[in-house]
């Protein structure tokens, strides 16, 4: 059943057709907004699986802590049997009841999906972005779906890290006036999880949107930038590595193992670098199982000299607490450097080989003891902190190469049971967690990632065809966390001055609503590897639209990137008069922030602050395992470029 209002009762005339509806305003309003409400025709009892794409899932109806940014779980908080606990982000309550309300700007993809399993039906409405510049809005409560033109958020809006008062103002319409809403709606037959993202997956551009891909620089120059900014700005000479945090920064923290880049920018720098990358390159991996805990896993940060920095965020009881993800990105990262090292002929030094066993063996420690990686270990101890969320799921992939170097049965027996435990009890449910260190256990795309790397690499690792079927389900959770179009940036905004390209960049998490370049921090590769084994275009399109997207955020002097906190008349730029503050990126820099989201505020959309961020590493990574994969038929290059 369809309705269609406006908000504040003005009488509207509504055309409904296949594809669209046509609403005539037939008097003036007050300030308010249009809504299309759907209300399929089952019974709702709070059992659904909500999906707003990049936002919700399972209508995020899990426990809550509010807290100020950074969150982080107190040592009073911590349980091994942490259930799925997240932050003060737009939710229903645990038994389905409440709203949610967001913009399009706030999701991948404009659309709500419902999986019913009671009435196995999967149901799709998907519309568009904006009308007019202004975006709509997507809302849900207790079995309708809605639609509103102009958005407005009636209860609250999500300004991090927490719910707000809305400021929404609505809109006055004249008598006559008519709008046009494009929207699809889709029931469908689903008997699984797995099949109701499959459906999502291959319907998410079926509004039509346009997904052009920008004009990007040519691999070798992209290279050649990021090779000198990190040769000049992330190498470390006392400590003798390459810091995943720019000196230009100013920061304290130099070194931060995996997850931001650490250990893994440096694989990209041998494989594609020359005589000083590999020096440096092992000079890294020194570096980094030198600071190997007797535990076997890895202190969370170091500085410049490679003194060992406790964090903590605050309680003094959790600054030896370490996000285990830190530990598998490197133990995956490791052996590929071996690969590398070992085809050139260059010996691994005996120290990093012997520290990676014993990072393995950490591993299957922390399994036997405890069945479960958890999300934070004590450093000191080995102990498991606080347990739950997705964020180990990339440390199946790193036993897997474990077992293949070593020859070890229990690191691919511990990967398989790991593995295992990561789909049926999230993804399989429709989410995966806890990624991040700083947002609690908050769904998010880059456990997705890192589940997704897992399941490719144990079915290259033992050819069983189950891994095969996991990981599809993986690349489909994965494509709604990726933008599906390209986003109509406001013009007078950095983004929109530049005609950057949304397609493909993929949104970090439910808590900090900005999509970002590329996946934190993994090349991508793995959905092209899926396309190779399954034949099925799609996944290639997903893997060129990530890949092809991420360097356009690259400043370079032939095109700089200003932060937001500039002029916004691109014609002051260079006006030496200007005295405000005039922030360039430096080259090879990129920002995390691809926001289509005002989460930050409406100024911040389309807008980067001047930072060096993990998004270098991730190009560096798609330069290294991804730039000979792409069709580049399919590529335009930037202009005065081959």
């Amino acid at each position: 059943m369809m309705q269609i209002h406006a908000a504040d009762g003005t009488p509207v005339t509504a055309e409904v057709r296949d594809h669209d509806v046509r609403i005539r305003l037939e008097a003036d309003s007050t300030p308010t907004y249009l809504q299309l409400t759907v209300t399929p025709e089952y019974d709702f009892d709070g059992s659904e699986y909500v999906l707003f794409p990049a936002c919700c899932y399972n209508g995020n109806r899990f426990d809550v802590l509010k807290k100020d940014y950074p969150p982080l779980f107190t040592s009073e908080e911590a349980r091994v049997d942490m259930p799925v606990t997240i932050t003060d982000v737009p939710r229903l309550e645990k038994d389905g009841s409440g709203i949610i309300e967001v913009t399009t700007g706030d999701v991948s993809v404009p659309c709500i999906g419902l999986y019913l399993p009671r009435h196995r039906r999967g149901i799709l409405l998907h519309t568009i972005q904006q009308i007019d510049g202004i975006n709509l809005g997507l809302c849900y409560e207790e079995g309708k779906l809605m639609v509103r033109w102009p958005f407005f958020r009636e209860k609250g809006a999500y300004r991090w890290p927490h719910m707000k008062p809305s400021q929404d103002q609505g809109r006055v319409f004249r008598r006559g006036e008519t709008v046009q809403i494009p929207y699809r709606y889709e029931e469908f037959p689903c008997e699984s999880m797995e099949q109701f993202y499959r459906v999502f997956f291959e319907r998410r551009k079926i509004m039509g949107l346009p997904c052009d891909r920008p004009p990007i620089l040519p691999f070798a120059k992209q290279f050649e930038i990021q090779r000198d900014k990190f040769n000049y700005l992330n190498w470390y000479e006392p400590g003798g590595f390459y810091g995943h945090a720019s000196k230009a920064d100013g920061g304290v923290v130099a070194w931060q193992p995996g997850w931001c880049g650490g250990a893994l920018s440096s694989f990209a720098l041998l494989k594609l670098g020359g005589e000083i990358e590999q020096k440096r390159a092992i000079s890294t991996l020194r570096h980094l199982y030198r600071t190997q805990r007797p535990c076997g896993f890895l202190p969370d940060a170091t500085d410049a000299w490679g003194k060992e920095v406790l964090r903590g965020w605050g309680d003094p009881k959790t600054v030896s607490w370490h996000l285990i993800r830190e530990s598998g990105d490197v133990l995956y990262s490791t052996f590929k450097h071996f690969d590398v090292l070992r085809e050139r002929g260059v010996e691994i030094p005996a120290e990093v080989e012997q520290g990676a066993r014993k990072l393995a063996d950490a591993f299957v420690g922390l399994w036997d003891r405890y069945g479960q990686f958890g999300q934070f270990v004590n450093i000191d101890t080995g102990e498991l902190d606080v347990g739950g969320s997705t964020a180990g799921a990339i440390a199946g992939a790193g036993l897997c190469r474990a077992y293949t170097w070593f020859g070890e049965p229990r690191y691919l027996e511990v990967a398989e049971a790991a593995t295992h435990l990561y789909y049926d009890r999230d993804a399989a449910h429709g989410y995966t967690t806890g990624g991040p260190e700083e947002i609690l256990q908050c769904p998010d795309s880059e456990s997705c990632a890192g589940l997704l790397e897992s399941l490719v690499v144990l079915y290259e690792t033992t050819h069983a065809d189950h891994w095969l079927e996991k990981a599809k389900h993986l690349a489909h959770m994965s494509a709604s966390w990726t933008v599906a179009y390209d986003y109509h940036f406001p013009p007078e905004s950095e983004f929109g001055r530049l005609d950057m390209k949304s397609v493909g960049s993929v949104f970090a998490n439910a808590q900090n609503k900005h999509s970002a370049p590329g996946n934190c921090t993994l090349s991508g590769d793995s959905l092209y590897r899926l396309y190779r084994y399954t034949g099925d275009p799609l996944y290639k399109e997903l893997f060129e639209d990530v890949v092809l997207t991420v360097s356009q955020y690259m400043s370079t002097d032939a095109r700089p990137i200003w932060s937001w906190d500039v002029p916004k008349d691109a014609s002051l730029l260079n006006d030496d008069s200007i005295t405000a503050p005039r922030e360039k990126l430096l080259p090879g820099y990129m920002c995390e922030r691809v926001n289509l989201s005002d989460w930050e505020s409406q100024r911040c959309v389309g807008g980067v602050f001047n930072g060096s961020c993990w998004c270098e590493c991730t190009n560096l990574l798609i330069l290294a395992e991804c730039a000979h994969l792409v069709d580049t038929s399919h590529v335009t290059w930037l202009e005065g470029t081959t």
